[in-house]
């Protein structure tokens, strides 16, 4: 699940800068927080912050991208009692929603039907609306193309040994599946996400590369990271010494900058299509 997360800030009263005492216990729940320095993190599975951000994470657009179930749709359902997890999702019935203020019939059929269409998703998709900490959109595509579902069962030597993987990832995966096991067999049942085997991309210039897209292009920024990465290419959302391409578009800001000051190539969206 997803932790809440509290950034403690410097406090400035009367133009003296006073420091704020960094809290011990959730302010949602009062359970001890764990102080990891830049962030402090409710460690309480039970929190009532952590299970609704877990929702919203789950329903998001690019995890299960369940329409119409935004963040106070996502509150409201969970304080009347009818969520209090992601599984409870897929258990809902109209004549229990038509009865809260607000939900029409319309509305009703519209969400449940966005939750039916959740089956079948992208396997990557799933893994990424786990929450699992420091795996991202990029880390769950990973771990679908290595392992598929069986992710569940891998060690830590293999994820370890995945490009981009490290020791902190890796534990934070096998420490979600040790407490959340039951749970992750029980979505794959009710959802049956998709495997895509991956398709080694033809040679190309953009095979194995790392690139950023930046500013704005004729296409949607998803389309090209799709096309991108067919090609073969790892698409991130920073510029780096590790960077090997950044392609930009109107109104590029510091990206480009950050770019021409560390010799990454740069390419136009027009250049880019030439190449492809």
């Amino acid at each position: 699940m997803i932790p809440k997360i509290i950034k403690v800030q410097e406090q400035y009263r009367n133009g003296d800068e006073q420091k704020v005492l960094r809290p011990t216990k959730c302010p949602v729940c009062e359970k001890e927080l764990l102080d990891e320095g830049i962030l402090i993190k409710c460690q309480n599975l039970e929190c009532s912050a952590r299970v609704v951000n877990a929702i919203i994470h789950f329903a998001s657009r690019k995890c299960l991208n369940i329409d119409g179930l935004g963040d106070k749709i996502v509150e409201k359902l969970y304080y009347e009692d009818i969520v209090k997890s992601v599984v409870d999702l897929f258990n809902l019935e109209s004549d229990k929603l038509l009865v809260l203020e607000g939900f029409k019939e319309k509305k009703v059929q519209n969400l449940l039907t966005s939750i039916e269409n959740t089956k079948g998703s992208d396997c990557w998709r799933l893994i990424n609306a786990l929450g699992i900490e420091h795996i991202g959109e990029v880390g769950s595509k990973k771990l679908c193309e290595s392992f598929g579902l069986t992710f569940i069962d891998a060690d830590k030597a293999s994820l370890i040994a995945l490009d981009g993987f490290g020791e902190e990832m890796a534990e934070s995966v096998l420490e979600f599946v040790r407490v959340n096991r039951d749970m992750i067999i029980n979505l794959v049942g009710l959802i049956t996400p998709t495997v895509t085997q991956k398709v080694e991309a033809e040679e190309n210039p953009f095979k194995d590369k790392v690139v950023v897209l930046t500013g704005t292009m004729s296409q949607g920024r998803g389309e090209i990271k799709n096309i991108l990465e067919s090609k073969g290419a790892k698409v991130t959302g920073s510029v780096s010494k590790k960077t090997d391409f950044l392609i930009y578009g109107e109104d590029a800001g510091s990206k480009y900058d950050k770019a021409l000051k560390l010799g990454v190539s740069v390419l136009t969206e027009e250049e880019m299509q030439e190449i492809f």
